[in-house]
């Protein structure tokens, strides 16, 4: 009797790191169990760590799996649950279809399922469907509670010059700690800078080659650009308000999902700049 050669898959995501049962290190030992109780060969153990299921592009473990397959090295790959393979149904089935395109079938530990049959394959698209209704789901409420804090003038979290975000005790939002913004000195003396040049009369350009001259730097170490400063101008945040939602699913759709009926509330936080300065600016751009 030949003697089975799997490969093992396991992914979590940030948000799922804490949740039991979905650690990397007890989705490796559930399969690895398994595969010595079954008599297989273990080929390779694929991790992705700290990688959303959203999209197949970006976790390179998996990437390497589908190359693998394609070599030959295993003939079966077998996950804890199929949403560690995907969220999303279309890729799910993209995935398998790649896999068994060169001989490797798919199997799930947790849903008890493999696609080398009509059914298993049959069970494989309903579990895919609950999978992406699941994600679905989760995104529409997180969304929801997000909206929810908007409307209460509270930080949603993010890196924002001028600003640090500091954990408010006692207290969690969407399973990590909630934060609100408090000035950072040494930034928002140059927030304040960047509003009231372009109140005399500074350029976009000007001001950003003057600032790269003097070496600063944005929140994220980079050079200042007309956009960033542009950004800066535009935020409402610096003037005490919060805004949320003006641009819907960035990573898509970027400036092309401008949201015109987006929330802006006054904020909890304290401003950098006075009410004055930015309608003084505002009525300039």
């Amino acid at each position: 009797m030949e003697i089975k050669t799997i490969a093992i898959y396991a992914r979590v995501s940030t948000e799922e790191q804490a949740e039991e049962g979905y650690s990397i290190l007890a989705q490796l030992d559930t399969l690895k169990k398994y595969a010595r109780q079954h008599g297989y060969i273990v080929s390779k153990e694929y991790k992705d760590e700290g990688i959303s299921g959203k999209t197949i592009q970006k976790r390179p473990q998996l990437q390497q799996l589908l190359r693998d397959a394609k070599q030959g090295l295993f003939q079966e790959v077998i996950v804890w649950k199929i949403n560690r393979i995907s969220r999303n149904q279309l890729d799910l089935l993209t995935i398998v279809d790649e896999l068994q395109k060169h001989g490797v079938s798919f199997r799930s530990y947790t849903e008890n399922f493999e696609t080398e049959t009509p059914m298993g394959r049959f069970a494989l698209q309903m579990m895919g469907s609950v999978a992406e209704l699941e994600r679905n789901t989760i995104i529409d409420n997180v969304k929801l509670g997000m909206k929810q804090r908007a409307r209460q003038g509270k930080w949603n979290g993010g890196r924002v010059l001028g600003y640090e975000s500091v954990e408010v005790e006692g207290s969690t939002f969407r399973k990590r700690k909630e934060t609100r913004l408090v000035i950072l000195e040494s930034e928002a003396s140059l927030v304040r800078l960047i509003f009231e040049k372009y109140a005399s009369g500074k350029g976009l350009k000007a001001i950003a080659n003057e600032l790269n001259h003097l070496g600063y730097k944005t929140k994220w170490g980079k050079a200042f650009s007309v956009v960033s400063v542009k950004d800066i101008l535009n935020n409402p945040l610096y003037a005490g308000r919060i805004r949320f939602n003006k641009h819907e699913n960035w990573s898509t759709k970027r400036r092309k999902g401008t949201n015109s009926s987006y929330i802006e509330e006054q904020g909890t936080h304290e401003p950098i700049i006075s009410e004055e300065l930015w309608n003084t600016v505002q009525d300039k751009i």
